[in-house]
């Protein structure tokens, strides 16, 4: 049974950080992602025999999220879908425009079992659209799942569709309709729906992901006390919220759903993450991210961490009654969720620190790193060109190794993955006579690295160089200083007589 670490301090148990599921799922795991209100916003391009109209901006608006999904579902022709409004950027209705998406099986699909939703279309999905189909293709992959298939309304009138939808929300993501004359082949009409973000923020971890950390408490006094534990948080099967069409506030990202566990799963409630504001943060606008917290006007002293090229991050102080609290947050770039979270408490009459809690992610070792690797320095080689078995033989070393390139006079040769301690090879056989400055560069997983250049002389065959020359033309050069004196000796004696 784990020790509670039950904090005094009110504002740590108003504040929650990991809300429960809210999403219900089919015990086929089937769920609608969306909620009332969500919007989803495209472009629009239509093309129309030889009439290109400006690229708009539409959107779709959930108005009703609370359809039943059949439990279980058999036939895609059983779902209800969606209650949802098609509307301009200026929020005037599409009305008859919406009759573009005739061709589409449906704008949406629940999510969280995509595996069944493919399995259903396979045999159901042909007969889901108003129009009789040919050459219907179902694709799937990690991030989209989706169909294309063609269509006539005369004999050389045809109409080749395609559609994609998000795995992670279930709305249309990609829309494409392309008529043509099949005789000459001429492009009729063509309208394109792509999705479009006003802030291209995204989640960066999956529904049901689990993060490990490890939990430091001290202090002996107002319900604090020394405590070393691992927990997890484990994100709800249905946890990820769609993120705000727009955003203008730090405050406007959505909470996860998720709950926290000690190593040996026992739930918990304590609120150890409450001042951290977020558990995660959507990834892919750090610098829409950097102006929430600018913009923020409480509390005075918060302020962003330096640049860095993995976590993201913030710190603030704030007092309460006699407490100064201080607090320090940051982010793992690559998936958002929290990195590391620290929080002291301080009691500014006596200056003595009350309690601290220290969190931090494991795993994250890599990214926190900020030695360099080492590399050894090979001697300089020289042989002679067509010779064999020469080569560099590079050996770097470091905790978190990444990648490396070679280059020889400044172009690339060879990129790859090394090994803490193996050998990096460079073969030199096949190296013309010259001189070639060859380097490398060798990278650890946060991005510190060590470089290295070697110098390699190749000569040619039986010269390829001044001293060879002079040593293999010796003879002849003793033979030429011969003669050169003989005949100075010669004409020397001859003046003389």
């Amino acid at each position: 049974m784990k020790k509670t670490a039950t904090i005094v301090f009110a504002a740590l148990i108003v504040i929650a950080m990991i809300i429960p599921q809210s999403l219900a799922a089919t015990s086929q795991g089937l769920f609608y992602r969306m909620q009332d209100g969500d919007r989803f916003y495209f472009t629009m391009d239509i093309y129309n025999e030889g009439d290109n109209r400006p690229t708009e901006i539409i959107y779709f608006e959930i108005e009703n999220a609370s359809k039943p999904i059949p439990d279980p579902l058999t036939y895609l022709g059983d779902l209800d879908y969606l209650d949802r409004g098609a509307y301009f950027e200026n929020d005037t209705s599409m009305g008859f425009l919406t009759l573009i998406f005739i061709f589409l099986s449906e704008i949406e699909y629940p999510v969280g079992n995509w595996d069944l939703i493919n399995t259903l279309a396979a045999t159901d999905l042909e007969g889901l659209f108003l129009l009789e189909v040919r050459d219907l293709s179902i694709s799937y992959d990690d991030n989209y799942w989706g169909y294309s298939y063609k269509t006539n309304s005369t004999a050389d009138d045809e109409v080749t569709v395609w559609a994609d939808y998000s795995i992670f929300d279930g709305m249309l993501s990609y829309y494409n309709v392309e008529r043509r004359n099949t005789t000459t082949q001429v492009l009729l009409t063509e309208y394109t729906i792509s999705r479009y973000s006003y802030h291209n923020l995204r989640w960066g971890f999956n529904d049901g992901d689990r993060f490990d950390f490890h939990l430091i408490l001290t202090g002996d006094s107002m319900g604090f006390h020394d405590l070393d534990e691992y927990l997890y948080i484990e994100v709800a099967e249905d946890g990820l919220p769609i993120i705000p069409y727009a955003m203008t506030e730090f405050d406007d990202i959505p909470f996860i759903g998720g709950d926290l566990y000690w190593a040996n799963d026992t739930i918990t409630f304590d609120p150890f993450f409450s001042y951290s504001w977020r558990i995660a943060v959507p990834i892919g606008n750090w610098s829409l991210l950097d102006d929430f917290i600018d913009d923020k006007p409480l509390p005075l002293d918060l302020a962003l961490d330096a640049p860095d090229p993995w976590f993201w991050g913030y710190s603030w102080s704030d007092t309460t009654g006699d407490v100064l609290i201080e607090v320090h947050t940051d982010y793992l770039k690559t998936d958002g969720f929290i990195a590391r979270h620290t929080a002291s408490f301080t009691n500014t009459t006596s200056s003595t620190v009350i309690g601290t809690i220290s969190i931090e992610r494991t795993g994250i070792e890599p990214y926190a790193d900020t030695t360099s690797p080492i590399i050894n320095h090979p001697d300089d080689v020289e042989f002679v060109e067509g010779t064999e078995n020469h080569s560099i033989n590079w050996t770097a070393t470091d905790d978190y190794p990444n990648n490396y390139a070679i280059s020889v006079n400044g172009t690339t040769v060879e990129t790859g993955t090394w090994a803490s301690g193996t050998s990096i090879l460079l073969d030199l056989d096949d190296f013309d006579a010259g001189v070639y400055n060859c380097s490398i560069i060798v990278y650890d997983v946060a991005g510190n690295y060590a470089t290295d250049s070697v110098l390699v002389t190749v000569t040619v065959p039986g010269g390829g160089g001044l001293p060879n020359i002079i040593m293999e033309n010796l003879l002849y050069i003793a033979i030429g200083v011969g003669v050169l004196i003989l005949i100075g000796v010669i004409v020397l004696v001859r003046r003389r007589s």
